[in-house]
């Protein structure tokens, strides 16, 4: 990570309060949009304002002093303008970035199900790592393409691609750079003047699709707790005492960092691992069958496989 501060992609303007368009209407009383999914409408051809360059565009920002801090959506889209003054990072995710499931990269709030279309923050129901991109123009060389502008928003697993439909898939090693990459992507150009159309894939049926799923969440679940604890993050990075205080001023930011996986409640819940496992691992067999039957009871001891 660089450490010269972020640049304003843009001039410093004065942001619309009201709350990210999700609706036709909005009401200026309880102000919230409403009625119907038009914020990511299929048929919209109007092409981004801005676009966001990793390489020019990050940088330090008031965020960068605060752990678990939200990345910035108008940074993703190439139109912060507020650069080292922003309250939200400025670079990409990594695998170290790991919110709670109710919440995406920027912070918004997930919902129980997708839109009809697909677009929008998304479920939480659901770990989804895979982009669908419409309106591709059929080429030899679309997947080299498509993987070229992809790849600048993070760590690619796969690429497919349906060209006679002019339809590509896009699968990120890490959620939270997909989240990044939907936002960064939307209403883009690749290499002609086509705007593309980006929404989350539905779910797949195949079972070795799924079986991959399962695996892939698993180990970058190990992956990140492994990290952490390697890295002293509970121990090191954030001071803890007995009301669960940090020694970060919190005036410095207005951003609140409760859904972060590295916020002082989660951290403290964190510490726990720390601690040594037992050798052995067994049920005791003189346990009455009421001890048994109730998993609160069971005298349960963690398996060590190089044990006998």
């Amino acid at each position: 990570m660089t450490d010269r501060p972020a640049r304003k992609q843009v001039k410093e303007i004065d942001y619309d309060k009201r709350p990210e368009r999700s609706g036709a209407t909005f009401n200026i009383w309880h102000r919230n949009w409403s009625g119907g999914d038009v914020e990511d409408d299929f048929h919209e051809q109007t092409k981004a304002e801005g676009r966001c360059n990793i390489e020019r565009d990050s940088g330090v920002t008031r965020a960068d002093r605060i752990p678990g801090s939200y990345f910035c959506l108008y940074f993703a889209r190439g139109l912060c303008g507020k650069g080292k003054n922003c309250e939200y990072l400025h670079r990409l995710p990594t695998e170290l970035d790991v919110f709670v499931p109710s919440v995406d990269c920027f912070g918004r709030e997930k919902h129980s199900g997708y839109r009809d279309d697909m677009g929008g923050v998304g479920t939480f129901l659901r770990k989804n790592r895979t982009l669908y991109v419409g309106r591709i123009q059929a080429r030899d060389n679309i997947a080299e393409i498509v993987k070229k502008h992809f790849s600048e928003w993070g760590k690619i697993e796969k690429v497919e691609v349906l060209a006679g439909r002019g339809v590509a898939f896009v699968t990120y090693e890490n959620e939270s750079n997909a989240q990044f990459a939907k936002e960064a992507m939307a209403h883009q150009s690749l290499d002609n003047n086509e705007v593309l159309n980006v929404r989350w894939s539905t779910l797949s049926t195949d079972p070795a699709a799924l079986r991959r799923e399962q695996e892939a969440a698993e180990k970058e679940a190990v992956k990140v707790v492994k990290r952490l604890l390697n890295e002293g993050v509970p121990l090191k990075k954030i001071k803890l005492d007995d009301k669960t205080k940090t020694n970060i001023d919190e005036n410095e930011t207005t951003q609140t960092q409760n859904h972060s996986l590295l916020n002082p409640v989660s951290l403290k819940a964190l510490e726990g691992i720390n601690k040594p496992l037992p050798k052995a691992a067994k049920i005791d067999k003189q346990a009455k069958p009421s001890e048994i039957d109730s998993p609160a009871q069971n005298k349960l001891v963690f398996y060590d496989s190089d044990s006998e």
